[in-house]
């Protein structure tokens, strides 16, 4: 009997080694001059493993052994990304990161009352009993809609149709990414792009004028919410219209897609750029 709890004390230490083998792993995005970078995605591809830094570029990331072998990305808009193996990350004693500023070619875009007439892409869901939102709370976690258009269009505003807000503020950062297949998407905003709002009338939509940044569209392309700091206590939900239209999520900015029946309430104004 001593040897049955002897053997069994063994067992249990062991179960418990092998499932807390993890380490937390804090770190530090920067530019070649040493300036912090903020909202930096960080997470391990492919995976549901990932967060984003604080405005000073610190974050932390717990890594566990079974990942020795990935690789973690560290990205944000305007910068070359920068991706490393998590067994070269967790032995970097410095677990300083070094992102350096991505140049663009930008082509010109001509505007003229002749030459564009509006139209509206997404999904207006004025009023419903359905609503749905966030699945994950974490850092880095993104809700969307996939959109499409046949002719160039110029982004002039984004729509929410919110069902439930109870924050007196909210923000998140609003990602465009091409479609390159069904599940693969590519950025193509070539700056960050933060959204803020506050007292939320949900008898009509929170519209944000994003026509400064002059992002242009074309073909099949997804908008998406992402939670990129801690909102604190309290729950935001949209409009949800279950017939039409899917609704993309992912965990992490790192992690995978995954589509549920029903689009949120989000659309965008433009204006069509007649070729």
């Amino acid at each position: 009997m001593n040897l049955y709890r002897q053997f069994l004390t063994v067992l249990c230490v062991g179960l418990f080694v092998s499932h807390t083998s993890a380490q937390l792993s804090t770190g530090r995005v920067i530019t070649p001059d040493g300036i912090p970078v903020s909202y930096v995605n960080v997470g391990i591809v492919g995976k549901n493993v990932g967060t984003v830094t604080d405005p000073d570029g610190n974050f932390s990331l717990e890594l566990q052994d079974k990942f020795d072998d990935d690789s973690i990305r560290f990205s944000i808009v305007g910068y070359t990304s920068a991706t490393r193996s998590v067994r070269s990350f967790r032995d970097d004693t410095s677990k300083t990161i070094m992102l350096y500023p991505q140049t663009y070619s930008l082509s010109e875009v001509k505007v003229s009352s002749r030459k564009f007439r509006k139209t509206t892409i997404g999904y207006p869901v004025p009023g419903t009993d359905l609503r749905s939102g966030f699945s994950e709370n974490e850092l880095g976690s993104e809700l969307g809609v996939r959109l499409s258009t046949n002719k160039p269009v110029l982004l002039r505003n984004l729509n929410l149709n919110i069902g439930i807000c109870t924050y007196d503020s909210v923000t998140y950062r609003m990602n465009i990414y091409k479609a390159l297949s069904d599940d693969l998407f590519e950025n193509v905003l070539m700056k960050p792009v933060y959204i803020r709002f506050g007292g939320v009338d949900t008898s009509r939509p929170v519209v944000i004028d994003i026509s400064d940044q002059l992002i242009e569209v074309n073909g099949d392309f997804l908008v998406t919410l992402e939670l990129y700091k801690d909102l604190g206590v309290g729950k935001l939900l949209f409009n949800t219209q279950y017939f039409t239209g899917i609704t993309y999520h992912r965990k992490v900015s790192q992690g995978t897609w995954t589509k549920s029946p029903g689009a949120v309430g989000i659309y965008i104004n433009g204006l069509i750029i007649r070729d």
